[in-house]
């Protein structure tokens, strides 16, 4: 039971006291509990509730940090979620990737959604990259983190990747990364692969994501059917200057050692 302060005389809706502590309570979350907005405004005159911003409370009177944050905006009925380099970094695949307190936080959400006017204004929410995209579905390739007494949903790494490809600039050093980060992915569950690629609507994404899944060969790879698998048609000029992959038909960055040494 999350512990509260002292306040006799006062009543308190019990369900309130087993609320997740470090966790952003929005005003669906406390009608889901049975207290109104008007009890919840109470609360937070009384020194029950915290208010972060309108419509959004904590238990303590301390700033939430993103994972808190973020069990708020999910109790909305929208598809915000931690994705990308974010996701793979919660699932520990991402080690070789710049990490610490000013590290990117990258939300993805449909093209439609906004970022509530409480959660922009928490003192860390420039980091926050918000990806506002269709190119998945909503709901495919998502998981629970725990994160202390609550949980998120985040993305799985299969979905993951595709996100990284999606966000990542596809220079000499993002092309670096994401070749360092397929190297880790040898054990994707090749069905959700397929029905990913299957549904993704970005010709980029899944070019890429092939092209680097051919570089490294891990077993779920082989058991891909890329004849149900929509790649358009056409070159993709991603890195201008690049070399061309001749069956996905992109242009990466050609490494240094294929460069010629009297080249300008």
């Amino acid at each position: 039971m999350t512990s509260q302060p002292s306040h006799s005389g006062q009543k308190i809706n019990q369900r309130l006291l087993n609320a997740p502590d470090g966790a952003v309570l929005t005003l669906a979350w406390l009608k889901s509990q049975g207290i109104s907005q008007k009890l919840a405004n109470h609360y937070a005159t009384s020194g029950w509730l915290h208010r972060v911003g309108e419509g959004a409370f904590t238990l303590r009177a301390e700033t939430p940090d993103w994972l808190g944050a973020v069990f708020g905006l999910q109790q909305r009925e929208d598809s915000l979620h931690p994705g990308g380099r974010t996701a793979l970094e919660l699932a520990s695949q991402a080690h070789f990737l710049p990490l610490g307190g000013q590290a990117p936080v990258y939300l993805f959400g449909r093209s439609n959604e906004r970022l509530p006017t409480w959660f922009t204004r928490l003192p860390w929410a420039g980091r926050v990259e918000h990806v506002r995209t269709n190119f998945l579905p909503a709901d495919l390739g998502l998981r629970e983190h725990p994160a202390g007494n609550f949980a998120v949903r985040v993305s799985v790494p299969e979905r993951a990747i595709l996100e990284f490809l999606f966000h990542q600039t596809i220079d000499e050093a993002g092309y670096e990364h994401a070749r360092l980060l397929f190297e880790g992915l040898g054990t994707l569950r090749p069905e959700l692969v397929q029905t990913l690629l299957e549904k993704c609507t970005s010709v980029k994404v899944k070019r890429l994501f092939l092209h680097f899944a051919e570089l490294h060969r891990h077993p779920w790879f082989q058991r891909l059917d890329l004849s149900k698998v929509s790649l358009g048609s056409g070159k993709r000029v991603l890195v201008r200057g690049g070399r061309l992959d001749p069956k996905y038909l992109i242009t990466v960055p050609t490494p240094a050692a294929e460069i010629p040494a009297d080249a300008p």
